[in-house]
């Protein structure tokens, strides 16, 4: 197949995905182009020895204030905002190339501005989107909802701040309506929607009204290798450093161990937000937890850590797959994990790991039994080993997704 690459993604699990499906195809002699924005990041990704050529079209979100009064405008008509136009020109301009290419297909995936890319309203050739999740801001609590009212004016309603309050909250709720509406029809646009999990499809469903297909991911075990090494009395985290990805309450788990054996704590992230990572700071110390939070550190660390430290904490909100997990078991390192989202599907309680709900105190008393039960660490880290081996694997994960995109070019298009 000669297939375009379409994403707009940053540092993360997203990119970790595209990678893996770019070099499982151009390994099995798929020839790949990627069309992508500046604003991507196309370092993280690294997939310029699989593909014939990285387009990389300028892009820009930053708005001014003459845009912000014309979208308040726009708002009041449902008409797309700022944003979604400079979207919308970007994607016409990588389709027009695209089309122009010769591809039998377009494997699009996630934008990290609006989610569901708009790049499939442009293109005139079979095309597979991969998306990682809805837009969660649209759509769930994340953590505040988006059309949760304001609170009701109690007479306060001549003050100036609570006018400017309401009507802003009018464009507010106008723009976010017509990014659904935008969105939606994105969805519709494609051939084929591929999602990461069972959880993802039904979010897929309650989002934008039509079920996808799960295509599992997978694990290099070339790259995430079982090493054998000592294990040190040190949990470690995964995720970027952000909210949702509650490494705050990873820290106030371990702050409920008992000083002897409570351990230390390596929080590993693609990026972050400084004020946040300051904040766990702080929390850390007033709850006596060592916490070391480490940035885009080099994989050979990352692998390194991950047959070193004695387990996994991941208190993600809701991930929608969630590989830190797995890449964790094929180092063999058990995992404690808040049994929610797509974590349900890789995690078998008390088999390659311990699923807990999400209260620190089960999760501290799970971490510990994992460092004070030697046999029940060892009998975790051989299965967590073993389900890789034979459920999650890389050419499984590529089988997939070379299966889901010959489908795409063969079948015609369903109406949803």
């Amino acid at each position: 197949m000669k297939i375009a690459v379409w994403h707009n993604l940053r540092s993360g699990g997203g990119s970790r995905a595209l990678h893996q499906h770019i070099k499982g195809l151009a390994q099995r002699g798929h020839t790949i182009e990627v069309w992508t924005s500046s604003i991507a990041d196309t370092q993280f990704l690294d997939v310029d020895q699989y593909v014939t050529k990285t387009h990389v079209l300028p892009f820009s979100m930053d708005i001014r204030i003459r845009d912000e009064y014309r979208d308040k405008v726009w708002a009041v008509k449902f008409e797309p905002e700022t944003r979604i136009r400079r979207m919308l020109e970007f994607c016409r301009q990588c389709a027009d190339q695209i089309n122009a290419g010769g591809f039998d297909v377009l494997f699009a995936n996630s934008c990290i501005i609006f989610s569901m890319p708009y790049i499939g309203r442009f293109i005139n050739i079979p095309k597979a989107l991969y998306l990682g999740e809805p837009n969660r801001t649209l759509f769930e609590s994340s953590p505040e909802l988006i059309w949760e009212g304001l609170p009701a004016a109690n007479g306060n309603w001549k003050k100036a701040d609570y006018r400017s309050q309401y009507w802003d909250d009018i464009f507010k709720i106008r723009q976010a309506r017509v990014r659904v509406r935008e969105e939606i029809e994105n969805y519709r646009n494609y051939d084929k929607v591929l999602v990461n999990s069972y959880f993802s499809n039904e979010n897929l469903l309650r989002a934008y009204g039509g079920a996808g297909e799960v295509c599992y991911l997978g694990i290099d075990s070339g790259l995430f290798p079982f090493l054998n090494l000592p294990r040190e009395p040190f949990v470690m985290g995964l995720g970027a450093f952000f909210q949702h990805k509650r490494p705050d309450l990873a820290i106030e788990s371990l702050a409920l161990i008992p000083e002897g054996i409570r351990p230390k704590l390596v929080w590993v992230g693609d990026m972050g937000d400084k004020a946040y990572v300051s904040k766990l700071k702080t929390l850390s110390q007033q709850l006596g937890v060592n916490f070391e939070p480490r940035e885009k550190i080099p994989h050979e660390e990352l692998v390194r850590l991950l047959n070193t430290a004695s387990c996994l904490l991941y208190t993600s909100t809701l991930e929608p797959f969630g590989l830190a997990p797995l890449e964790a078991n094929a180092c063999g390192l058990p995992v404690v994990a808040v049994a929610e989202g797509g974590v349900r599907e890789t995690i078998i309680d008390n088999y390659n790991g311990l699923l807990v709900n999400r209260k620190p105190e089960e999760m501290a008393k799970a971490v510990e039994r994992v460092l004070t039960d030697q046999a029940l660490a060892d009998r975790l880290s051989r299965n967590a080993r073993r389900v890789v081996q034979e459920k999650w694997t890389f050419e499984k994960s590529i089988d997939r997704i070379e299966d889901a995109l010959i489908s795409t070019i063969s079948k015609e298009k369903v109406t949803v």
